[in-house]
């Protein structure tokens, strides 16, 4: 823009200079003629150029006047562009997102089916963990349970073994009583087979110095010895009575 008004301002003064030269009187040196001299106003070249200088001067100044309105123009002209530019994409932008809308309002269709989903299996797992809760107080009362029985086991193991050892001790005291008792059968046994024999012995000789069984005096009930009728042969009384 600017390069065309100073194409047309050199086109102008090109002009003017040349309508200058041709007004100036040029003497060819080669050509001798002979002029005629008359009135001529030898000042009007001067005016003249004084007169188109002064419209160069005019010319030169409205057009700088106007390459800097043009310059203002265009500054004008830029900031109008950017700003139409700034606003046309603002309004792409706009309609890039007005025409995503529907995808949008599909996602949070999704995401609120989703949510609902997420609510379901929430509430699945509350109940779970309700479950797992009641599992655990089952499980912590079996487990007191088992060591309960655990220790209900061992106190009866515990008092087992007392048991059997307090079977073992009486059962060891009882020998030991059961033996002295025996002991104690035996010695009295063996007194009374003494006293017998001497009882025995002190007959045989009463019987061997009189003939006859001295009588024993006894409490018991039943026949006596004279009462006692021996099945067996005198023959053989008298002999072991003779041994």
């Amino acid at each position: 823009m600017f390069g065309t008004l100073r194409n047309k301002f050199q086109t102008v003064q090109e002009g003017i200079s040349a309508s200058i030269r041709g007004l100036t009187i040029v003497e060819n040196p080669k050509q001798k003629k002979c002029v005629k001299t008359r009135n001529v106003n030898l000042d009007a070249g001067a005016d003249l150029l004084h007169h188109f200088q002064l419209e160069w001067n005019e010319l030169h100044e409205l057009a700088e006047e106007n390459a800097v309105k043009a310059q203002e123009v265009d500054t004008l002209v830029t900031s109008i562009y950017q700003k139409l530019e700034h606003e046309w994409n603002n309004i792409t932008c706009l309609n890039n997102t007005l025409a995503i809308i529907p995808k949008i309002n599909n996602g949070i269709q999704n995401l609120m089916d989703q949510i609902g989903t997420l609510e379901e299996m929430f509430e699945e797992v509350e109940g779970a963990l309700y479950q797992l809760e009641d599992l655990n107080e089952i499980l912590d009362l079996q487990s007191r349970q088992l060591d309960h029985r655990f220790q209900l086991a061992l106190y009866k193991e515990k008092k087992l073994s007392e048991l059997n050892s307090i079977k073992a001790k009486l059962a060891s005291e009882h020998i030991d009583r059961v033996s002295k008792h025996e002991r104690r059968q035996q010695l009295m046994l063996k007194e009374r087979q003494e006293t017998f024999e001497e009882v025995f012995k002190g007959e045989l000789e009463a019987y061997k110095a009189t003939g006859c069984i001295p009588k024993i005096p006894t409490t018991q009930e039943g026949p006596s010895l004279d009462e006692i009728v021996l099945d067996v042969d005198s023959k053989m009384f008298d002999e072991f009575l003779e041994n």
